[in-house]
């Protein structure tokens, strides 16, 4: 067994908005541990406070794995806005005199994307609070379709879902709209007897797009249990997303297989069922975590080929410890 001082280390950080994963692993792709930590969107939370996220990452990583940063060969983060100057000069500024040439990031739809391609060129379809399509060609030219944020965009997401589904649920109480099962499944999940009781729940709430967001768990619920409104949702949710990815293809140009990434495509969740059988494109879905994809985006970049037995120990040891 090679000593610390013959091994090659990297670590992987997958920056999200509700919480950020850093991940070590060797040159054989055994993954050591796993750590996580508060959000890291720099587009949403203090600079200051995200820079002591990461750091503090990636010293824990580092501690568990018993090694120095400086026996690091590659040290990747993927962060939201990551491919915006500003935050870029933030990164660089916090990481690159210490880290140098071993440092790299990019958007955290690069994690998601090598979740499930590898590191190979591909598109990622993300349905989480938000919802975006991103493609990396085979020439290495990007493209992006939707991402504009819970004001401008966001189709098919889990805010846009919940959000309908609130609405759904008050045009009922008016008389403007159908009965439905999402009213009970809403008053239940915010403990009130009223729909009007809803509004300085969701108005109130310091994150109303968070909030939303998790209320299409219930959209889910009242669709399987048949509800006609719930199920139509799902249905223009599905299609949504479709089109976000058959649109990033038409730019590429290429036949590149889909990834489904984000919350409301990573389970087996019904808008993730509608999407599958309305695909016309080859779709993956990942048998890891993003985290697990900022790892092989570390050892890709600085020039560690991922072949078969490397995916396959990142495969077998990342899981085992995600499932701890």
């Amino acid at each position: 067994m090679l000593s610390n001082d013959e091994k090659k280390w990297f670590i992987g950080i997958d920056g999200g908005g509700t919480k950020t994963k850093a991940a070590i692993c060797d040159e054989r792709g055994q993954v050591q541990t796993i750590a996580t930590g508060d959000s890291s969107n720099p587009l949403s939370r203090p600079w200051a406070e995200v820079e002591a996220t990461l750091k503090q990452l990636v010293t824990t990583v580092c501690q568990e794995a018993r090694i120095r940063d400086e026996e690091v060969s590659g040290l990747f983060i993927g962060l939201g806005g990551a491919d915006r100057p500003f935050v870029r000069e933030k990164i660089d500024a916090a990481f690159a005199e210490a880290w140098q040439e071993r440092l790299f990031f990019d958007n955290d739809v690069i994690p998601a994307l090598y979740s499930g391609t590898w590191g190979q060129p591909g598109i990622v379809l993300i349905s989480g609070t938000g919802s975006i399509a991103c493609a990396l060609t085979s020439e290495g030219v990007r493209h992006r379709v939707g991402g504009w944020g819970y004001l401008l965009g966001d189709e098919g997401s889990g805010f846009d879902l919940g959000k309908k589904a609130a609405a759904a649920v008050l045009r009922a109480h008016d008389g403007r709209g159908e009965p439905t099962v999402l009213t009970e499944l809403f008053l239940a999940h915010y403990h009130v007897s009223s729909p009007e009781e809803l509004i300085a729940f969701i108005y109130g709430d310091d994150n109303p797009r968070m909030q939303l967001a998790r209320a299409s768990e219930l959209v889910e619920q009242a669709a399987r249990q048949k509800d006609r409104l719930a199920n139509g949702l799902i249905r223009e949710a599905a299609a949504a997303l479709c089109e976000l990815a058959h649109t990033c293809l038409k730019k590429t140009q290429e036949a590149l297989p889909v990834v489904l990434a984000g919350g409301v495509l990573a389970q087996d969740t019904l808008v993730r069922q509608r999407v599958l059988a309305e695909a016309s494109f080859p779709v993956v879905i990942p048998e890891v975590s993003p985290v697990i994809g900022a790892l092989v985006a570390a050892m890709t970049r600085a020039g560690h080929r991922v072949d078969e037995s490397v995916a396959e120990q990142l495969r077998e040891s990342g899981t085992a410890l995600e499932k701890r």
